[in-house]
């Protein structure tokens, strides 16, 4: 009886032994049914396709940033003195801008202009411009008067040139037409 027992014992050891080792054989590490993250797959694996996707989206800024740079100094070497006749702008600092008769400035919020030399009128729906030398509004078809600040408050609103050449120096976005 004692055999027995021993014999038993034995085989269920051996089952169990049998069993588990299978197991281990059939089983990969990192499956879909195992999913294990070994070092080597960090290593070899994944680092470099995230280092191959920071390389791509840096040549990518690279090339936009160096196109972006190539556009303004094309603008600079087509107009050396800072003055513009046409286009758009933005300038955190002003920018004198040269109009002939007739063309029209386009403001985004928070522009400024001062008319130098000629003349202009307000132009956009009502305020046209907020005159800050005065602290009163301009309406539109309204006269600028030399050397004071206006302030654009609404979308869209600016000068237009009455008369042949008009210098007015600008600071934020604009565009000319």
């Amino acid at each position: 009886m004692k055999r027995k027992l021993i014999i038993g014992i034995v085989v269920l050891a051996a089952v169990v032994m049998v069993s588990g080792a299978s197991i281990l054989a059939f089983a990969t590490p990192g499956s879909q049914t195992d999913p294990f993250i070994t070092l080597s797959y960090l290593t070899n694996v994944f680092r470099p396709g995230v280092l191959d996707s920071v390389r791509e989206t840096e040549q990518e800024m690279t090339s936009r940033f160096n196109a972006r740079i190539a556009e303004l100094e094309a603008g600079l070497q087509a107009n050396p003195g800072g003055s513009s006749t046409a286009g758009t702008g933005v300038s955190e600092s002003f920018q004198v801008i040269t109009l002939s008769r007739g063309q029209t400035i386009s403001c985004s919020v928070g522009a400024e202009i001062l008319l130098r030399i000629g003349s202009a009128e307000g132009r956009g729906s009502a305020p046209a411009l907020v005159n800050y030398t005065t602290g009163n509004t301009l309406s539109a078809g309204s006269a600028l008067t030399t050397n004071h600040m206006y302030l654009v408050t609404i979308e869209g609103n600016g000068i237009s040139a009455t008369a042949d050449t008009v210098r007015v120096l600008v600071r934020g976005n604009f565009s000319i037409s």
